[in-house]
């Protein structure tokens, strides 16, 4: 349900809040034999670069990269609990502030859950994942005119495990989200080679208080 009032947004990252390169966390298709690799640095005016290579060859079509933070590392104790979740429920989404992009498909992953095991090797396994997918298109002097601001509303979320879309999972649990990350994925072929995306922020808000301009996702 859309809130009834506008509420101020709230910086998860970016804008009144360090991005924090360090402590964000890579997860590549190299934990599956693959050759993808993926960054986020810090850019110059509190802005991040997520970049890197989406290699194909390696696994035969398949290949992603991805950087994630959880709530608990975001160093943001005035909005996350003691429990590291972030609590958005008064929101009703997220918008993304994209300087500059190169027109590819990138995907906002968010997690309400903790994984509750990790693998042998120490790595954590595999949970549900809400998934959004957006794309700006390339433009050199996006960053000089504001660039591009992306809506995403809860309802644009897709439950998915391993990739793949899940059914009976109800709706995320807005207010315990543990982790937020983007990731950049092959689809099979589609999509390979150097990637870059800067971002300026990304923040949870009202509908109501999103820019009138955004690019609203959860109408494609």
């Amino acid at each position: 349900m859309a809130s009834l009032k506008a509420l101020k947004p709230l910086f998860l990252f970016g804008g009144v809040r360090p991005w924090i390169p360090p402590s964000w966390v890579t997860s590549d298709d190299r934990v599956r034999g693959g050759s993808s690799r993926s960054t986020l640095s810090a850019l110059p005016e509190n802005r991040a670069l997520f970049t890197g290579h989406l290699d194909i060859e390696t696994l035969g079509g398949a290949g992603f990269a991805s950087q994630s933070q959880s709530a608990a590392s975001s160093q943001d104790e005035e909005n996350s609990t003691n429990h590291g979740t972030w609590n958005l429920s008064a929101y009703d989404g997220i918008e993304i502030d994209v300087a500059v992009a190169d027109g590819k498909v990138y995907t906002l992953v968010l997690k309400d859950e903790d994984p509750q095991d990790k693998r042998d090797d120490g790595r954590e396994q595999a949970g549900i994942n809400w998934e959004a997918e957006f794309r700006v298109a390339e433009d050199e002097n996006a960053g000089k005119r504001g660039g591009t601001k992306v809506w995403i509303a809860w309802s644009a979320l897709k439950a998915t495990y391993r990739g793949k879309e899940t059914g009976d999972t109800g709706n995320i649990r807005t207010a315990e989200i543990k982790r937020l990350g983007f990731m950049m994925r092959s689809y099979f072929g589609t999509q390979h080679g150097d990637f870059r995306l800067e971002l300026r922020s990304v923040c949870a808000m009202t509908r109501s208080s999103a820019t009138n301009e955004a690019v609203d996702m959860s109408a494609k």
